[in-house]
């Protein structure tokens, strides 16, 4: 997810005027009609969003001059905002937002905010040029202005992706990944505002073939809407956020059971699922090992939690070392020898600090003396090894910039098929995790029967082959394998040994307790 700098062209705008002012680091500062300074109207008494008003609120808000909802009119606290602004710039004062006043609100935030290098909070989150230009025209067709049609992001476009997102009840950024990219083409091809059912999904990044769910919603004729999470911890907040409710989530299986003993989750109701019995009793067993009566969650997929690194990288900065061990991570001195390369785990708390526990000594999750021991582990690691964002994890591996990580094996071969095999991954011989991440359906999902039906038809074996070769991770679909690719299904790090099985432990579920001293010790780790 990576925005390339990309020559420059002049081009027509969503709205069909062409930008004539100043270009500036590739975005056009330029007029929204014929007349540049007229002013848009005070929308104060009327209750109708104006475009203007909203584009100044939201850039307003980027500068931390705005804190109200973004909503098209003309407040009280909107015009503060502007009177502030023009304060600090050594403007005339303004009681309207003028083409003029936006222009000047764009170009201090080009400068501040560094958009001129792509996206202020990491260039990984943005897709390509390429993207980022279709992303601007099915925008514009969802009547969103986001400027000028170049493969550039800037002020203009995140505003007119915040205000897509915000459409859509999802959570806002105002950044184009390859999920809002896949929203958006399905706003614009798939059933859109036509259906007159809907389902609201929240998944794990890059984990779904969007192919998978434009087919489900022809077949179906029910929308879907949806989102993506980087935790745990962060489904969760999203389920108590008292936001449009969610009908399908994917958490981690161990955290299931606090979850349904918080009443996030509600009972599925199996009766209604066709293909229920497409699933791997083996896997299915393993589930139980988490939702003890299967009553709240279904296999969606499995993966192991171990060892990546590029080949290349380690043997220049390592000559000779072995991989497959987790000391080449939580040993601060065979670390370092990596910092060069980067050395990296993947922000996932619940994952990593099991692990910093088994190299601690703890062989076996034991809730506090485990703890202590993952402290200790990751408190010598401090200022060599990085904590990488989830959805920042595969690109970071498939690029070069981390030569050695701990991770999702999924993840890994996703890396691998963009760094055409640069990659390996492995449980270490001295031990790993096992994990499953589960369907399931929240306590308060208004559109249960939808959700349902969502799970069916993710248990049929052609479809949920399809998001295996898309994801690189291994199904729970016993009938799927015929429809799997066999780079994926012979891949060891999508299907280990039954050795490396062997080493890997399920991931343990967590107390209360464990849990708040997890993000005690992450939070002190990854600050």
């Amino acid at each position: 997810m990576k925005i390339r700098t990309v020559a420059l062209v002049a081009a027509l705008c969503t709205s069909g005027w062409m930008g004539s002012a100043a270009m500036a680091q590739g975005f056009v500062f330029g007029t929204d009609g014929p007349k540049a300074d007229a002013p848009a109207p005070s929308t104060a008494n009327s209750g109708n969003r104006n475009a203007k008003v909203e584009t100044a609120q939201r850039l307003l808000a980027r500068m931390g001059l705005f804190r109200e909802t973004p909503s098209g009119n003309l407040t009280p606290a909107t015009l503060e905002a502007i009177r502030a602004f023009s304060q600090q710039q050594g403007l005339a004062p303004a009681n309207q937002v003028t083409d003029a006043l936006l222009n000047a609100i764009r170009k201090v935030i080009w400068q501040t905010q560094n958009w001129s290098s792509g996206n202020y909070k990491g260039r990984e989150k943005l897709v390509d040029a390429a993207g980022l230009r279709e992303a601007q025209i099915l925008l514009g067709k969802l009547g969103f202005n986001a400027g000028p049609l170049d493969g550039t992001f800037g002020p203009q476009t995140q505003v007119a992706t915040e205000a897509f997102q915000e459409s859509q009840a999802v959570s806002v950024d105002g950044l184009i990944t390859a999920t809002v990219l896949m929203n958006l083409r399905r706003a614009v091809n798939g059933v859109g505002a036509s259906a007159k059912d809907t389902v609201r999904v929240l998944n794990w990044p890059d984990y779904i073939e969007p192919s998978v769910l434009q087919d489900f919603e022809k077949e179906t004729k029910i929308r879907v809407v949806y989102d993506i999470f980087s935790s745990n911890d962060d489904l969760q907040t999203k389920l108590r956020s008292g936001g449009t409710p969610y009908d399908v989530v994917f958490p981690t299986a161990n955290a299931v059971p606090a979850m349904a003993a918080k009443g996030l989750l509600g009972k599925l109701d199996k009766a209604s699922l066709k293909n229920l019995g497409n699933i791997d009793p083996r896997v299915d067993a393993t589930l139980r090992a988490w939702d003890k009566d299967g009553a709240y969650s279904l296999p969606y997929m499995w993966y192991t939690v171990g060892i990546a690194w590029n080949p290349k990288l380690t043997a220049r900065a390592y000559p000779g070392r072995d991989m497959d061990s987790l000391t080449n991570v939580f040993d601060p001195e065979v670390a370092k020898r990596f910092q060069s390369c980067g050395i990296g785990v993947v922000d996932s708390a619940s994952d990593v600090v099991p692990l910093a526990a088994m190299a601690g000594g703890q062989r076996k999750w034991d809730g506090k003396a485990s703890t202590a021991a993952a402290a200790q582990v990751l408190d010598r690691l401090a200022g060599i090894v990085k904590v990488i964002p989830t959805d920042q994890y595969i690109d970071a591996l498939a690029t070069g910039k981390i030569c050695v990580a701990i991770g999702f094996s999924g993840d890994a071969v996703q890396a691998q098929a963009k760094a055409r095999g640069a990659v390996e991954y492995r449980v270490p011989a001295d031990g790993g995790l096992l994990a499953i991440d589960a369907m399931a359906v929240p306590a308060n999902a208004r559109n249960k029967r939808e959700a349902h039906l969502l799970i069916d038809y993710l248990m049929r074996p052609q479809v949920i082959a399809k998001i295996s070769n898309t994801v690189g991770y291994a199904n729970a679909n016993s009938k799927a394998g015929e429809f799997m690719s066999d780079s994926v299904k012979s891949n060891p790090a999508v299907v280990p040994s039954t050795a490396s099985l062997s080493r890997s432990l399920p991931i343990p579920i967590l107390s209360e307790q464990d849990q708040q001293e997890i993000a005690r010790i992450w939070a002190k780790f990854a600050k």
